[in-house]
């Protein structure tokens, strides 16, 4: 008799780091089913997995899906809703109950669940002081004034789901022994870390042929305000450094911002050369030739872990990283990368100029620095605790 495994997740409109434990779940039970507040099958289109879930009718949504796209165009604006809309989803009669949530998910209730694992990326951002005045600065200003109103409710909801959780014997996840300690401190509950699923191999066959006529530092991923795309972008302008940034974002408004940053830089020192480029979404076939050539991966956010950077590691990539948050738990000074300490440009420059006087920098022994973190791994946590 096959086990009936249940995944929750808070939304599925963008295919980033947390969708990626999605996809390794449904490599691991392909028989699984998904409960999600909205999915937009478009942004799923690269994976055979989600494909198959969709069209064998394993994604179930709530009523928000019949207000596609509207949604996915004005998907942030209702961020008070998504908690509520989730607490009236009931789970029954799994075996295994995955609950993969940074927000809304863990709304959710269940009954006659052999199992139920809380895989938490971290506590809810804006609820808990985690979002910082940078981060706040970015936020779209009608967000911004209407925020507070929602706050206190809406950390209310998220405390009660926790209290619920708890109630239920579920066993509590953590992505990084840094979101472990902050979910110790917010949730006051303890967790085992089990880290998120890298797609290794396809990285470790890339060989480094770093050496070209015009060198480029990399940076490639879903573009967000709290990524500080803007830090590395002024500090490349400021040194004159060629930059390639691969990636896409859901809001227009955040790409704007950078393109903004290079436009008044060139009003302002009109003599001097712009050289970033924007590629957007790239084929893997073209991530492999950047990584195969890039100088250096740039990583200047405070993550709760990080998938791009470790994919980086293990294509010999080294990497040049903000020293906090998921980057403490893979970069390693100058075994296979380089920290730098404030998320200013100044400190920033001081890392690259650092990095670029480091001559020997091992490939072999760099991508060694991310095995730990493979799909495998990952996937026997779950398998295993099936029993």
């Amino acid at each position: 008799m096959s086990k009936k495994i249940a995944i929750v997740h808070d939304y599925l409109h963008q295919f980033g780091g947390a969708e990626k434990c999605i996809e390794a779940w449904l490599k691991a039970f392909p028989k699984a089913q998904i409960y999600t507040t909205v999915y937009s099958p478009d942004k799923f289109s690269s994976s055979k997995y989600f494909q198959k879930a969709f069209d064998e009718n394993r994604i179930k949504t709530t009523w928000l899906q019949k207000f596609m796209p509207f949604f996915t165009k004005y998907f942030k604006h209702f961020f008070w809703l998504y908690p509520l809309v989730m607490s009236f989803v009931k789970i029954k009669d799994q075996d295994l109950l995955i609950i993969s949530a940074t927000y809304c998910g863990k709304n959710i209730k269940f009954e006659n669940c052999q199992k139920a694992i809380f895989y938490c990326y971290t506590p809810t951002r804006f609820l808990h002081g985690l979002v910082t005045e940078v981060d706040r600065q970015s936020i779209n200003p009608l967000l911004k004034k209407i925020l507070p109103i929602f706050e206190k409710p809406l950390k209310w909801l998220d405390l009660r789901a926790i209290k619920y959780l708890k109630q239920k014997k579920v066993e509590f996840w953590t992505i990084s022994n840094y979101i472990q300690k902050i979910t110790k401190e917010i949730y006051k509950t303890d967790s085992i870390v089990v880290y998120p699923p890298v797609e290794l191999d396809k990285f470790l066959k890339i060989q480094r042929s770093p050496e070209q006529k015009e060198p480029f530092y990399f940076s490639f991923g879903r573009i967000s305000f709290h990524k500080r795309i803007d830090l590395i972008i002024k500090t490349c302008l400021e040194l004159d450094r060629k930059l390639i940034i691969a990636g896409t974002t859901a809001l227009e408004l955040e790409m704007l911002k950078l393109q903004k940053i290079i436009s008044d830089f060139k009003k302002q020192n009109p003599t001097n050369k712009t050289n970033i480029q924007f590629v957007g979404r790239i084929s893997d076939q073209d991530l492999n030739k950047y990584l195969q050539t890039t100088k250096g991966f740039l990583f200047p956010g405070k993550e709760d872990f990080g998938i791009a950077p470790v994919e980086a590691l293990a294509a010999g990539v080294p990497v040049i990283a903000y020293q906090s948050g998921g980057a403490l738990e893979y970069v390693q000074e100058d075994i296979n990368g380089i920290f730098f300490k404030e998320q200013e440009v100044k400190s920033l420059k001081k890392a690259i100029l650092k990095f670029e006087n480091k001559k020997d920098w091992d490939f072999q022994k760099i991508k060694k620095t991310s095995q730990k973190f493979s799909e495998e791994k990952f996937e026997e946590y779950f398998v295993q605790s099936l029993g």
